[in-house]
């Protein structure tokens, strides 16, 4: 990852997003199912560094999206984008694995699109304070969540791991 991108401001990573969809559909229309697949997930995922970055969070990690999605989604009880989550992320697994059908993709790319409309309308709302609709369980995962993606974590620097 290079520093600009690590500094980007949200906006970049949101502008990166809509990029990497328009280029998914021009996979797709190509037949480069692999290539549309990565881009779905590409496209998600720096919108979730959007959302995160926005809020001080940690994005530097793929736990850290998948708990970014989550945290939204049972802040504003819609556990459905923890679920549309999971199949984007079958995007990235896709580009690897070459499993899903060009119809396949093109689902996922309706639903990435989704996706990101929903979390953008979430994104602008404040989290609520009090989560009363959460079972102990989820209130528990939540507490995680939150911890996962406002901990400090040390950069060790480049060059400084024994070879």
């Amino acid at each position: 990852m290079t520093e600009q991108l690590r500094a980007s401001p949200p906006h970049r990573y949101e502008e990166i997003s809509r990029r990497l969809l328009e280029q998914a559909r021009q996979e797709l229309d190509a037949g480069d199912i692999l290539q549309a697949s990565e881009k779905i997930w590409g496209a998600t995922a720096h919108y979730l560094k959007a959302v995160a970055q926005e809020r001080g969070w940690n994005h530097h990690a793929h736990n850290h999206l998948r708990d970014v999605a989550g945290y939204i989604g049972f802040a504003h009880d819609r556990q459905d984008l923890r679920i549309l989550f999971q199949g984007l992320e079958n995007m990235h697994i896709n580009y690897y694995e070459h499993q899903k059908l060009e119809s396949d993709v093109r689902d996922e790319l309706h639903v990435a699109t989704r996706f990101i409309a929903e979390m953008s309308e979430l994104r602008r709302l404040e989290i609520p304070e009090r989560q009363d609709h959460l079972s102990p369980n989820e209130a528990s995962d939540q507490e995680r969540r939150l911890r996962s993606l406002t901990t400090k974590t040390p950069r060790i620097p480049r060059g400084s791991l024994p070879r």
